[in-house]
This record gives structure tokens, C-alpha cells and sequence, in this order.
């Protein structure tokens, strides 16, 4: 094989594998595998309809961010979700957001429509009773205030923590009081920045996250590892 050959697997090996790691992970945050749950290569390789070589890259890359573990002979397991875990990720998250909240720039124009039409809609996907596509809403909101708050680190340092929450957050969307008070808070840190008070965004993001670990934790706590499908 050539060189420029080799460099063509090579290429296509790490495009089938980032391809992998993408549909595998979107399995996990959105309940298409289970916590608990064993699956196995060959499996998981058939479903995607790829070879296992790039299955096997993409769950290296899993297992190292904390999603699934493996074991000779044992297959692969699912993460469970353990509540101290997402304590701790929901505590840097408040930080790198409430740092956010400090940079933004509510003369931004353009950051400041992306903010208020993710607002909107976690209030619109509420008002139809849409619980999933209010997760999706609020999933997004907290990553526009971390993409355009003007420092590219923080959204860089937060995205792994992000999804994550974001699994949380579809895991219990349903299991929860229905999330309006969540949208208030939201309102209220657009009504902070919009008036150029950074501080007061950051108070208020603060608080909004201590609610939410305050309503998610105790339903981690009393489920099991392995629950129902969460998006059924």
C-alpha cells in the first residue's frame, strides 16, 4: 500500500470513527442505551453499520470521557448516572456559566437575538407541553451564553460537562414539576444581561443552577441504575 493509500484509510478510518463517537454518544445522552446496560462490539457495530475498528476507536474515546467502561469478555456497559458525579458537574458548570455571565456583552446585537430566541423557545416548547423539546431548548440556551459570551475557553471547558447535564436533564425532564419556575430564571438572566448587569446575571445563574440540583438530585437518588426509557 502506498503511502498516499495509507493516509486514505487512515483518513476514513478517522472520519467513520468521529462519526461513531458522535451517534454512539447521542445514544447515551438521549436514553437509546440505558444506564447499566451491556452491549457488545459487534453489536453496537452492526447497528451503526460500520466495521468494529471505528466502533472501537469511538469507544476508547467514550470510556476516556466517562461514558461507558469495558472489559474483556464482558462487553461494554453503559455509564450509570451517579448523582455525586453530576453534583460536581453541575458545580463547575455554574462556574464556567457564572464567568460567562461576567463577559457578555449585551451591546452584541447578534448574541443578544441568539439569547432571547433560545429564551423564547424553552417558553414556547412549555407552552405545548413539549417536556423533550424543552430540554433540547434549555440545552441550547446554556450553551449560547457560553459560545457568545466573548471568551472561547469557557464553552470549550464546559461542552464534555454539557452533555453530561444535557443527559441528566432528558433523563429526568419528565420525572420532575414542570419546569416553569426554570424558565423564569431564565427570563431573568436575559433581563440582567439586557440591562448590562453582569453581576446580577451572574446571582441569578447561580441560584437557577442551585435550584435545579435541588429538584434533580433527590430523583437521581431514587432511581435506579438502570430506569425505564426516559424519552418513551
Amino acid at each position: 500500500m502506498s503511502v498516499d493509500e495509507s493516509a486514505g484509510v487512515s483518513r476514513a478510518a478517522g472520519s467513520s470513527a468521529d462519526r461513531a463517537l458522535l451517534e454512539l454518544k447521542q445514544a447515551i445522552v438521549r436514553g437509546a442505551l440505558l444506564p447499566g446496560s451491556v452491549v457488545s462490539e459487534n453489536e453496537l457495530a452492526g447497528k451503526l453499520g460500520m466495521s468494529r475498528t471505528p466502533v472501537r476507536q469511538a469507544l476508547d474515546r467514550l470510556r476516556a470521557d466517562g461514558w461507558v467502561t469495558i472489559a474483556p469478555r464482558s462487553g461494554v456497559t453503559i455509564a450509570t448516572i451517579d448523582p455525586d458525579s453530576i453534583q460536581d458537574i453541575y458545580e463547575a458548570l455554574s462556574a464556567l456559566e457564572g464567568a460567562a455571565c461576567l463577559r457578555f456583552d449585551a451591546t452584541n446585537a447578534p448574541a443578544m437575538r441568539q439569547l432571547e430566541a433560545a429564551t423564547a423557545a424553552c417558553e414556547i416548547a412549555l407552552e405545548n407541553n413539549d417536556l423533550v423539546g424543552w430540554a433540547d431548548a434549555d440545552d441550547r440556551l446554556h450553551g449560547i451564553l457560553l459560545a457568545e459570551c466573548g471568551n472561547s475557553q469557557l464553552l470549550r471547558l464546559a461542552r464534555p460537562l454539557m452533555d453530561h447535564a444535557h443527559r441528566v436533564r432528558l433523563h429526568t425532564v419528565k420525572l420532575r414539576p414542570f419546569p416553569t419556575s426554570s424558565n423564569e430564571d431564565h427570563r431573568r438572566i436575559l433581563e440582567r444581561i439586557s440591562a448590562g448587569d453582569r453581576e446580577g446575571a451572574r446571582d441569578e445563574l447561580l441560584q437557577h443552577r442551585r435550584r435545579g440540583m435541588d429538584v434533580v438530585l433527590p430523583i437521581l437518588r431514587r432511581l435506579t441504575p438502570t430506569a425505564t426509557p426516559f424519552l418513551s
